[in-house]
């Protein structure tokens, strides 16, 4: 996995019932991918109803970043602060009061795919490609957290980790040490599919990994797929059999939390949920549209 260490703030400029989407979902059956290697995928499971999860946000994007991925997350609050506009979305702590937080990874990634098909900036000009893939050309860190059970291949995605979002602005170490057992999150096993390498078009569709860091909204998974894929074509416009691949550990000493990121496009926009948290830290800050 690649991480850029450290970056400048930069400025961005047949609807279905509950119960339908539901019985759909139950109902839904993985198509195995041509290239499977025998392992059958599974689809996300559904996490815990005590689970946050991502909400709505739009808005106009800045990217900000720390030293280490606690320093980004304190830079990010302290900028929203200092915004009066701020639509930053907020996380009620235990004892009540609210902090800004950073986005969810399916934030992110709908935050990509909503700026991405922004194809009018709001002075009335037209966005060139390059403008509108502008939160492609950097890694993005996310509140969502993979927790690792130590001596295995299993791990858990928790959307809404709080705590990444009260880590302390002085922690520097790798990642942060948990109870694996006591965290309330969606439990997936890396043995049980293909990670740590790119995958098809067909696989990322079906990859338990990527429906569950999506919350399993199986449309975003598809439409960000498919803006990857066609932003990476070559120069002859073909597209590449293969990217967005899925990258955890495994089989750790002991039981550990680090953040989920998205990397950036020239990195084959992969998921990863290996990287130190002494690495640099960046997120997306939220302001409103200017637009009514």
């Amino acid at each position: 996995m690649s991480k850029i260490k450290t970056l400048k703030p930069l400025d961005f400029g047949n609807v279905l019932t509950t119960e339908e989407a539901l019985a759909q979902l139950e109902g839904y059956v993985p198509e195995k991918s041509p290239q499977d290697d025998g392992r059958t995928p599974t689809t996300s499971p559904q996490p815990p109803g005590n689970i946050p999860g991502s909400e709505n946000v739009s808005g106009i994007y800045n990217l900000v970043s720390g030293d280490t991925y606690a320093l980004g997350v304190h830079a990010l609050r302290e900028a929203c602060v200092n915004d009066p506009n701020s639509a930053q979305l907020l996380f009620t702590k235990d004892d009540g009061s609210e902090i800004y937080r950073p986005l969810t990874f399916k934030e992110t990634i709908r935050a990509r795919v909503d700026d991405f098909n922004t194809s009018v900036a709001e002075n009335g000009e037209e966005r060139s490609l390059d403008e509108r893939l502008k939160l492609y050309a950097h890694y993005i860190d996310s509140c969502t957290s993979i927790a690792y059970k130590a001596e295995t291949t299993k791990f858990k995605v928790i959307p809404v980790c709080k705590k990444l979002i009260t880590i302390d602005s002085s922690f520097n170490e790798n990642f942060l040490p948990v109870d694996y057992d006591t965290l309330s999150g969606v439990e997936l096993d890396s043995s049980n599919e293909k990670y740590d390498q790119s995958l098809t078009k067909q696989e990322i569709e079906n990859h338990s990994g990527w429906r569950t860091a999506l919350e399993d909204d199986l449309d975003l998974l598809k439409e960000y797929r498919n803006i990857v894929f066609e932003a990476l074509k070559d120069s002859e416009g073909n597209q590449p059999e293969k990217a967005m691949g899925f990258y955890v550990m495994g089989n750790t000493a002991q039981d550990q939390l680090r953040a989920l990121f998205v990397d950036y496009l020239n990195s084959n926009s992969n998921a990863g949920g290996s990287v130190s948290l002494y690495d640099s830290g960046s997120f997306l800050q939220v302001a409103p549209s200017k637009t009514p």
